[in-house]
């Protein structure tokens, strides 16, 4: 979508001139040349950016100002005037406008400048959106067993440090909620909190996305980006999956933990962010180390405190209440307000080991209730509990390469979770903890799912 902007001034010669430049570079331009006709194109174009003249022929475009904002708080007004002084600016900026620009105008500046603004507000934009992330995952955290209560308790002690954290835990556990819960506890907590899954991208991509990249770097670089790690400047920056970080890339990623600094992909200068490092894994990482897939100098830079996130089968207690808020949760979103649970099916539900935890027991909720035809839960409505447990074959241990063996569990396993799922990828990147993406292209690799 086309950044709108709309230009107000009397120059016609200007306006003609600056509205040709900024159409050309894909803009989505809009004019008037009078404060009225500035006021009628406001309801009718909602700028994204409005350039406005000081002094228009029916009155101070400074009057403007104040509707603007009233209206769309998040139009960015920039200020033009040929009489530039400290005073305009500062009325301007008091008004409620982002900048002042003196004429004429450089081509070249006016650009740049609009490039810069347009980055303010993106940068503006991502920060509400974490900061709204942030509160919305705050209520989240439901476990009063101890184990849960013992380990949040670590977690808010870990938060006051300014320590790199590893968040260790099966799959499903819920370490993206123990992030969010350590970053809210933390100095950090105004700051953006930023997520970077390292198992989803390949080795450019990934560190393009955590470093950002310049314009050409590669293919596809139209322009340039700021990585992840520039975004989480002063707040919280959490590094899931730290386990799939390529070899080559875990050198660059030291660096900046260790010294804060870091290159944008095909960039010479070294920038800055500081940001506190949380990292999670499903892996043994220290197994990782002797086979030689992970560095051990960054093993024990980000295993300075570790923290076990127990599974849900350690913590039982948790199961019934979590049960709860999942129906309510699905009662609502669906309009089956009406259903209840058996409290038999509670206690098998207790019983049962999870092997998927909290995300695999949302996700057998979610679809009981869709499901079911009654207005009580039972346990015909989870399959699973009349499924004979899995067993490994002893193909999978015949002497082959590695390479293959690999090759075949992931195919034998991403394909029996796109059928638990009947398959839905969604449901599926959801169990297996990976993007949409990633499983679209294990899926083409892997020749599953057809």
């Amino acid at each position: 979508m086309k950044i709108k902007i709309l230009l107000v001034d009397d120059d016609i010669e200007l306006v003609m001139e600056i509205s040709s430049l900024l159409k050309s570079e894909r803009y989505d331009v809009a004019t008037a040349n009078t404060l009225s006709a500035g006021r009628e194109k406001l309801t009718d174009f909602r700028p994204d950016i409005v350039l406005l003249d000081l002094r228009l022929p029916d009155g101070l475009g400074l009057e403007l100002v104040p509707e603007i904002k009233s209206q769309t708080p998040e139009t960015m007004v920039v200020m033009l005037s040929g009489y530039g002084t400290v005073t305009h600016a500062v009325e301007a900026i008091k008004a409620g406008a982002e900048d002042f620009l003196a004429k004429p105008l450089d081509s070249d500046y006016l650009l740049l400048f609009l490039d810069k603004l347009i980055e303010r507000r993106q940068l503006r934009n991502q920060a509400q959106v974490y900061a709204l992330e942030i509160a919305a995952e705050k209520k989240n955290i439901i476990g009063p067993s101890r184990q849960m209560q013992e380990t949040l308790q670590i977690c808010e002690t870990a938060a006051r440090s300014e320590a790199t954290i590893l968040l260790n835990g099966e799959t499903g556990t819920g370490k993206h909620l123990f992030a969010h819960f350590i970053h809210q506890k933390s100095a950090h907590e105004k700051f953006p909190f930023v997520y970077v899954n390292c198992a989803t991208l390949g080795e450019t991509l990934l560190e393009s996305d955590l470093f950002g990249h310049e314009k050409g770097a590669f293919t596809g670089a139209h322009q340039q980006k700021k990585g992840r790690a520039e975004l989480a400047n002063h707040g919280s920056l959490f590094l899931d999956e730290i386990g799939e970080i390529p070899l080559n890339l875990q050198a660059k990623l030291l660096h900046f933990i260790e010294y804060g600094e870091f290159q944008r992909v095909g960039g010479t200068r070294m920038l800055q962010s500081r940001s506190r490092i949380i990292c999670a894994t499903n892996r043994d990482l220290a197994a990782a180390v002797a086979g030689g897939n992970f560095r051990e100098d960054l093993y024990y830079r980000v295993n300075v405190i570790q923290i076990s996130i127990p599974p849900l089968r350690e913590r039982v207690g948790d199961i019934p209440v979590l049960t709860h808020h999942f129906l309510e949760k699905y009662k609502r979103d669906l309009g089956r307000t009406q259903l209840q649970i058996d409290e038999k099916l509670l206690t098998k539900l207790s019983a049962y080991p999870w092997p998927g935890n909290v995300r695999e027991l949302q996700n057998a909720i979610e679809r009981a209730v869709v499901l079911c035809r009654s207005e009580c839960l039972r346990e015909i409505d989870f399959p699973f509990f009349n499924t004979p447990p899995a067993t490994v074959s002893d193909e999978l241990f015949l002497p082959r390469p590695l390479q293959t063996a690999i090759t075949d569990f992931k195919k034998r396993f991403v394909g029996g979770v796109l059928k638990q799922t009947a398959g839905n990828q969604k449901k599926a990147s959801e169990i297996l903890e990976i993007q949409r993406t990633y499983l679209n292209r294990l899926i083409k690799e892997l020749g599953v799912g057809k």
